[in-house]
């Protein structure tokens, strides 16, 4: 009988092997499978990918429906088939990956109006969030997560949900730029909130190479005002701090 550790191994081994399509192509002593179970085990992690994404796609794109193909559509192509054959399940390169090609699937000529390439872009950003569970590893010094994501937009786009959401016309008064910052913490909660300049700054300051008092300084900011920025942002998951 295995002891309680070969156990866990053994099942971390399993879930590994299943979310990495690399890795079921070549063979691994830790995880020997006869042909046979071989082909059964890439079937069943195809499907446990396939409703994965599904349910993603489906939950990020939800207003870009409204207008194109339902994102999550792009699951049965032979496009997703082909992203299948080597994507890493959960990871944030798997997850840039389907974000463009859902892109390239919803997206239509001529565009339906002004903003929709930038609703499709906070679609997308979203869905990095929710189809990706990468934390950032240990550092010393402050380190964007892997997933977290700050752009500027030309239209107000959390505007432009709620009224796509109630039916309500969208006006040029949102054309205006606002920034928004996409994050995730390790505990799976996803947050989009609009980020002065100086919180930006402070953000594309921390890139894992400079102590707080230099990302003050990079930042134009107080070392308290910059400390207390950085504490935020890792508080909704947007960095990884030394502590």
């Amino acid at each position: 009988m295995t002891d309680a550790r070969s156990d866990r191994d053994l099942q971390d081994a399993v879930i590994t092997y299943l979310a990495d399509a690399n890795l079921r192509r070549t063979a691994t002593a830790r995880l020997p499978l006869a042909p046979d179970q071989a082909r059964r085990a890439g079937r069943f992690a195809r499907f446990l990918a396939r409703r994965y994404y599904r349910d993603r796609l489906a939950r990020s794109f939800r207003y870009s429906r409204l207008f194109a193909p339902a994102a999550e559509t792009l699951v049965d192509t032979p496009a997703f088939d082909a992203f299948l054959d080597d994507c890493v399940l959960g990871s944030v390169a798997a997850a840039e990956r389907a974000g463009d090609l859902t892109l390239n699937h919803v997206n239509l000529s001529p565009a339906p109006a002004a903003w929709w390439s930038e609703l499709l872009q906070y679609e997308r950003s979203f869905f990095l969030q929710a189809a990706s569970t990468e934390n950032a590893s240990p550092a010393q010094f402050p380190q964007p997560a892997p997933s977290a994501r700050c752009r500027q937009f030309s239209w107000n786009l959390p505007e432009v949900l709620v009224r796509l959401k109630s039916g309500r016309p969208i006006s040029d008064e949102l054309c205006c730029a606002i920034t928004l910052l996409f994050s995730r913490t390790r505990h799976g909660r996803i947050y989009v909130v609009e980020v002065d300049e100086a919180t930006a700054a402070v953000f594309h300051a921390a890139h894992g190479h400079s102590r707080p008092e230099q990302i003050a300084e990079a930042a134009c900011l107080s070392a308290t005002i910059a400390q207390q920025t950085l504490s935020a942002l890792a508080q909704i998951g947007a960095l990884a701090t030394s502590s």
